[in-house]
């Protein structure tokens, strides 16, 4: 098997590291953190610079790349600004892997070049007060009136919500536990739709609102996928998850990798304050354990991308990917946290930063509980 990195996915790599180093310095990380507010700026030159394109098909005028090349972005980018890489799921994945996936012809064409440009940004509703690891429980209703769908009820923990021009908004349609659900592309400019910002310990910038919709009218051609899809919004989510797992595995591995090289950083200065030949033995094995561990999770993260591209059955192992990276991510954080003391403690270290922010990867996009549920039925138990 070869699933080393494409000439294509290399310069996109590059790409990213460069605009890394252009536009996100560690000043700028910090006052989007200080400020909790959504990162306008970073996200409309990340579109003037083409990155919205690198999932789009090529016949909208994409890049036309594979979860690998929405991989290598993230990762990058949260090797600098953690927060920036949610925010940019609102276009990447929950606008355009979305219609990519699930969207028809008339939605693509309506959506797909306004994403490209960085004109649009798209947020998916799905979590409720009381439907967060069973999904399925979702209450928020679409009841047809007329001509029109009435959308009432609310969501809890909708990152994007109060910035994002469309919401992918899940709601039940029928009694049916699993053939009850349908996606609806609601215009957040809607009356009736209405999202407060939540303060959280990180992800400082990211938008996470609560939304209520108040008889909040769509039309049927507004269904994901248009009115054929009518009930089959939970298996539209299915055809996602792997995607999102990989995606925000990388995320865990970008901050592990500057968590690491922090701490490489930290010792070396600190061994310049002693005589040579001091070693601090202890530490360095420290440093090594979390080097091999983030490893392990970035070849098992890259192998279960490699299965996805070839079309290969690999819920197990996106699951493995998602729970693994997550938990290893935090545990190096935390490792990180311990090696550098209270210079790692102080609000100028960008590692007390990433070491709120990596626990939201164990929660967001399925729990490393539900992650093990799904690995343990597919081993047969």
């Amino acid at each position: 098997m070869d699933y080393s990195f494409s000439k294509s996915q290399q310069e996109l790599r590059e790409k990213t590291i460069a605009f890394v180093k252009s536009e996100i310095s560690r000043d700028v990380a910090r006052e989007v953190d200080r400020s909790g507010k959504f990162p306008h700026d970073l996200m409309n030159k990340l579109g003037q610079q083409g990155f919205w394109k690198i999932n789009i098909p090529a016949q909208y005028g994409g890049d036309d790349g594979s979860v690998v090349d929405l991989m290598i972005f993230f990762e990058e980018i949260s090797k600098a600004l953690p927060v920036l890489s949610w925010t940019a799921g609102d276009v990447l994945l929950y606008g355009n892997n979305i219609l990519k996936v699930n969207g028809n012809e008339e939605q693509r064409q309506k959506y797909l070049p306004g994403l490209a440009k960085g004109e649009l940004i798209f947020c998916f509703a799905l979590t409720e007060p009381d439907a967060g690891s069973d999904a399925a429980n979702i209450q928020t209703s679409a009841e047809l009136v007329g001509d029109h769908y009435v959308i009432n009820g609310s969501k809890m923990f909708i990152s994007g919500a109060s910035v994002a021009n469309i919401s992918v908004t899940n709601t039940r349609t029928s009694p049916d536990r699993y053939n009850g659900i349908t996606s609806f592309l609601v215009d957040t400019s809607s009356e009736g739709y209405s999202a407060t910002p939540i303060k959280k310990l990180g992800y400082k910038g990211s938008d996470t609102c609560e939304v209520y919709y108040k008889d909040v009218k769509v039309s049927s051609d507004s269904i994901l996928g248009g009115p054929e899809c009518f009930n089959k919004g939970w298996h539209q989510m299915m055809r996602l998850l792997n995607g999102e797992r990989l995606v925000l595995s990388a995320c865990s591995i970008g901050i592990a990798d500057t968590v690491i090289r922090e701490c490489i950083s930290y010792l070396k200065n600190k061994k310049k304050q002693y005589a040579p030949g001091i070693r601090f033995q202890e530490t360095e094995h420290k440093i090594a354990e979390m080097a091999s561990q983030l490893e392990a999770a970035r070849q098992l993260a890259y192998y279960a991308a490699w299965m996805m591209t070839q079309g290969m059955e690999c819920v197990k192992e996106t699951s493995m990917c998602k729970y693994f990276c997550a938990d290893t991510g935090k545990k190096i954080a935390l490792m990180g946290m311990e090696i550098m003391g209270a210079y790692g403690y102080t609000m100028d270290s960008c590692v007390q930063q990433f070491f709120r922010d990596i626990p939201i990867l164990s929660i967001g996009g399925g729990t490393s509980q539900i992650q093990k549920n799904i690995i343990a039925k597919t081993l047969g138990l």
